[in-house]
């Protein structure tokens, strides 16, 4: 059986896969074709796999499922294997025959190898093999094909605005605090690809999920979803609970390669003209947080303003150019920024959270529910029992219990609606974005 935990994970990286085909970016059938291919020659870190390789007809599986089930994550959970750690029909003559033609030539592939077999008589003409089984067998004896290709790098620029959001941390300058030593700050920016625009940026005292979580929130706000979030292999841009805000409000994640920031450089210069243009100005003279965050506002202001040379004119003229492909924010946007937690309802009707008990309707009792809350307000917890929400959960007080009868009969609680998920990106002609967001 596959662990709550480890499901999600799993759908949360075929989500992250097939992002360039579902998050409504229109491609021509060459261009399909072209990604397609790329993402079956790369390699991956597979959740709960040792595999590292996707077939082109299981991204397009991946890509049916999501569809079927509504463009909603619950359709790339992983299905239950009943046949798993074993080979149909490849018998000991089967299984030799194979090795044989993988020693012959390492880059036979398995159309190749299935034709040859029958044309060595190993295989009837009509009989079929699974494919699946036969990739299996070749990855558990290691006669998979290991080729090096050349690195291929390649300037690009989104097409539209919101195509594409860069990511990065900066180490920032010392600022004064109220109480106790200096500290460092840490810069938190969001650039978006096609207009340079910086959607927001701001200083943290942490370089942690919390700081980037928040400024993702402020800039999904301010100028809607993007469709891809590209950033770097940091941690806290691994972190699970990332990807799960990004693959439910239908954001693709994707990570530059490890050691290569090329692939982010247009945010990387643009860190580089802070550190000429604006560090200095407060680098002898130390700030408090927040009033160095405000001079960093007004300081973007100017440069969202500011013809850039690689453009030909100012980011903010050239997002506005075209707004019709822009998503906005949901209005219950700060729901996708729960932490997810699976726990299983005690007999007395009792989770444990965080250190903490809680209880739910008498209706949950032995059953395994979601609890959705936010880290700074633990009190707050919603239960999702089969993707409906039951209410908030109660924290226990066993005193008040004490002197409280107990309800023996059905539960009358109903569940609300299911919280609504982005499917397709919405168009919004008509809507325009001012400096401080949707107008």
């Amino acid at each position: 059986m596959v662990s709550d935990d480890l499901a999600m994970q799993v759908a949360t990286f075929r989500f992250g896969v097939i992002a360039d085909f579902v998050t409504g970016v229109k491609l021509s059938y060459g261009e399909r074709q072209r990604i397609l291919n790329q993402k079956a020659e790369r390699t991956y870190q597979i959740p709960g796999s040792p595999r590292t390789r996707i077939g082109r007809s299981t991204i397009l599986s991946w890509i049916c499922d999501y569809k079927k089930a509504g463009f909603r994550l619950e359709g790339l959970f992983p299905k239950v294997r009943k046949d798993k750690g074993t080979y149909r029909k490849l018998d000991t003559t089967l299984r030799m025959a194979i090795k044989e033609l993988k020693t012959e030539n390492l880059h036979y592939t398995v159309p190749v190898m299935i034709t040859k077999l029958k044309h060595n008589k190993i295989l009837a003409h009509d009989e079929k093999i699974n494919k699946s089984s036969l990739y299996r067998f070749l990855k558990r004896e290691n006669l998979h094909e290991v080729t090096a290709q050349p690195t291929d790098k390649r300037k690009f620029e989104a097409s539209c605005p919101n195509e594409i959001w860069q990511c990065d941390v900066m180490h920032g300058p010392l600022l004064k605090m109220p109480e106790g030593p200096q500290r460092k700050a840490y810069l938190c920016a969001i650039m978006d690809d096609h207009s340079r625009l910086i959607v927001h940026a701001q200083f943290y005292l942490t370089e942690t999920v919390v700081s980037l979580k928040d400024c993702l929130r402020q800039a999904i706000l301010r100028r809607g979803i993007p469709s891809k979030f590209y950033v770097d292999n940091g941690a806290c841009y691994r972190a699970l609970h990332i990807e799960q805000i990004l693959a439910g409000i239908g954001v693709a994640l994707t990570h530059s390669r490890p050691y290569k920031p090329e692939g982010r450089g247009k945010i990387e210069r643009w860190f580089r003209y802070v550190r000429q243009d604006f560090i200095p100005l407060y680098a002898d003279k130390p700030l408090l947080l927040s009033e160095i965050n405000e001079r960093l506002e007004s300081w973007v202001d100017r440069y969202n303003d500011t013809p850039h040379s690689g453009i030909k004119m100012s980011p903010y003229e050239r997002f506005r150019q075209n707004l019709a492909c822009i998503r906005p924010a949901p209005q219950n946007l700060m729901d996708y920024f729960r932490q997810i937690e699976f726990r299983r309802v005690r007999k007395d009707r009792t989770v444990q959270l965080g250190g903490r008990f809680f209880e739910v309707p008498v209706g949950l009792i032995d059953k395994k529910i979601e609890l959705r809350f936010h880290e700074e307000n633990g009190d707050d917890v919603e239960i999702f029992f089969e993707n409906r929400s039951h209410g908030k959960a109660v924290l226990l007080d066993v005193h008040v219990n004490a002197r409280i009868g107990r309800d023996y009969g059905p539960s009358t609680h109903k569940p609300s609606d299911p919280q609504p998920i982005p499917t397709a990106p919405e168009i919004t002609s008509g809507k325009l974005f001012s400096r401080d967001g949707v107008q």
